[in-house]
């Protein structure tokens, strides 16, 4: 489905209506897919299976790119899709057992300074496990304001197999994990993949850990805020010279 029917999908007829109303710049070509990477590689779950667990994602750079996941201009965030891995049973029950069932939302994140962003606005939490191994788009019932410069984000309070790997070091994005609390391999940072950083709609956090060489696998519809088209303004009508002579007939005394 492309991203302009995605876009009437989900604001309905009505809205369908208003966006295309007389004297509103914007159509089809002004909608965009924001976090689109042109190798589309996917996850590798179960070959490969890496997940993200229990923090905010912030995407910071896509093979050299750092606006990929960033609004160009104000707008709104009317649809999400997301690229979900496909774990083996035995993998998905115990990761059900320990973090419950795979869920994320989308976030729209500000900076403020450094490694500190606000969440400034979400989706609903969406249950991920009857989409495993597939892309699956979810329309947002109430659009998400986006200002330019914004990124976009995940939220994962359980798990999600949604990392794609084999990039280089151009590749990256950040947790909102506390310094020091990035995980590892020994028993003790292990622990730190299953402690809850999320950070709520409405709240700041601090991203400092630093993953290179992987990123997500999830977009966002975007439409920018409509400009508004100035009218012409109406030509005045001259008199006409038949106008002119029966002015002067009627009226003499203008005749020198």
């Amino acid at each position: 489905m492309s991203s302009f029917s995605r876009v009437l999908a989900s604001v309905g007829a009505a809205g369908a209506v208003a966006l295309l109303a007389p004297g509103v710049a914007i159509g089809a070509t002004s909608v965009k897919e924001l976090g689109v990477v042109a190798d589309e590689k996917k996850p590798q779950c179960p070959e490969n299976c890496s997940l993200v667990t229990r923090t905010t994602v912030l995407p910071t750079s896509v093979t050299g790119s750092r606006t990929l996941f960033e609004a160009p201009s104000n707008g709104r965030i009317v649809a999400w899709s997301v690229t979900l891995g496909d774990p083996v049973d035995k993998d998905r029950e115990a990761l059900e057992k320990q973090l419950g069932r795979a869920k994320a939302q989308l976030v729209i994140l500000r900076r403020v300074k450094g490694v500190t962003t606000a969440v400034k606005a979400g989706s609903s939490v969406k249950h991920l496990d009857p989409y495993f191994g597939s892309t699956v788009t979810f329309a947002l019932p109430r659009s998400l304001s986006i200002r330019k410069g914004d990124a976009l984000g995940i939220s994962v309070p359980t798990w999600a197999p949604v990392l794609v790997q084999g990039y280089d070091a151009k590749t990256s994005w950040r947790a909102s994990r506390p310094k020091g609390r990035c995980g590892g391999t020994t028993a003790e940072r292990m622990q730190d993949y299953y402690t809850d950083t999320t950070v709520a709609v409405g709240k700041t956090g601090t991203f400092n850990c630093l993953y290179k060489a992987e990123r997500m696998a999830y977009t966002a519809t975007f439409i920018p805020t409509p400009t508004r088209t100035k009218a012409k303004p109406k030509a005045k009508k001259k008199a006409s010279s038949r106008s002119a002579l029966r002015t002067l007939i009627l009226r003499p005394d203008l005749v020198n």
